[in-house]
This record gives structure tokens, sequence and C-alpha cells, in this order.
């Protein structure tokens, strides 16, 4: 849930992206964290274990607008990708306001995405939340892979109601980050104002 800091007149949102290991969560954040402009952004943090790294940084649009007269603060988090770090995964998702669901393009990689959903919503669950309840955006990553798997087919396995909203990417050079990005913070607000 945000929380709101009186005394600044901020409303901080924490925005999650979720996803299989390796399928461009942290590619996402570092090519958001490199376009925002240094005063509108606070620290890159990385905790890094032996295989995986969570990165975590907070960022005040300037174009989002604000709920009742306070700014916009929103905290960026990836979780571990692997299976094994699903304690850290639910520390992660505690407080989460939307979700960004960074899918593998990868035609090797249709059962990780498919197990992340599934790991997702699973954790939401142990957290007391409903699915349906948390703004999420589908991110297809990965869409210059030679072989990618069609959009279609990946939707098929990870949303197959097609509930969520979609973006293709290609995070590394920045395709369809900030449209993902802007997406799920504008749901998280929306939520916010009909929520006060």
């Amino acid at each position: 849930m945000s929380t709101i800091n009186f005394a600044a007149r901020e409303i901080n949102c924490k925005i999650v992206y979720y996803g299989p290991g390796m399928s461009g969560k942290t590619t996402n954040l570092k090519h958001v964290f490199g376009k925002v402009p240094a005063h509108l952004r606070g620290e890159m943090v990385s905790l890094a274990t032996e295989d995986e790294r969570t990165l975590f940084f907070d960022f005040l649009p300037l174009d989002l607008g604000s709920v009742k007269g306070f700014k916009t603060r929103f905290h960026l988090y990836t979780v571990p990708g692997q299976v094994f770090y699903n304690a850290s995964r639910k520390l992660i998702l505690r407080g989460v306001d939307g979700i960004v669901f960074v899918a593998d393009s990868a035609p090797d990689r249709l059962r990780a995405n498919a197990e992340s959903m599934r790991n997702l919503r699973e954790n939401l669950v142990e957290h007391g939340i409903d699915i349906r309840d948390v703004p999420i955006v589908l991110q297809v990553n990965k869409r210059d892979l030679p072989g990618a798997l069609p959009t279609d087919m990946i939707r098929a396995v990870i949303d197959p109601k097609k509930e969520l909203p979609i973006f293709e990417a290609t995070a590394h050079n920045g395709r369809g980050v900030f449209e993902t990005l802007k997406l799920v913070s504008k749901l998280v607000l929306d939520r916010l104002s009909k929520a006060s």
C-alpha cells in the first residue's frame, strides 16, 4: 500500500518488476534510472546475492500529476528471478501498489514465464492480495531475439483471459520501457484517486 508523507506532501508508491530470471527486469530499471534526470531520482541500490541481484530506486515524476495536492514518488524494485529466492520475492512484494510482469520471449523460456506468474499469484495470496486488486502490466520483452515466441502464445500461457494490458519491449535499447512504466504508474494513481 502507498504511504503518505504529510510533511513533504508526497504519496510514495511501490512498483515491483516481477518475472523469471534474466527476463529483463534489471535492464528495465537501469534504462529508467539512466533516463530520469538526477534531480528527480534517488540512488540506485543493488542487493547482490551469489547468482542474482535486486535493484531499487525511487523517482519523482513530473508529468504524472498529483493526488489531492500531493506529489507522487514512485519506488521501483526488481525481484530475484530464481525460484530459490522466493523469500526475497515475498518480502519485496510487501506493500506493492503496482506490478510490471516482465516475460521473456526466448523460445525456451515459456515454462519459466508460466512458473513465475504462478509464483506471483501464490505470493500475493500469502500477502492477502487478490491479483485482480493490484494494477499489473504485462511486458513481453526481448522482442528482437531471433525466433522470439509470438506475443499471443506468451500471453496465452501467462494471461489466458487477456485481462492485463500488454506491451512488447526490447529493454536493452529502451523500446517499450517507458510506455510500460507510464501505464502501470497511471493505473496506480487512478486506483489511489478512487480510494481517496
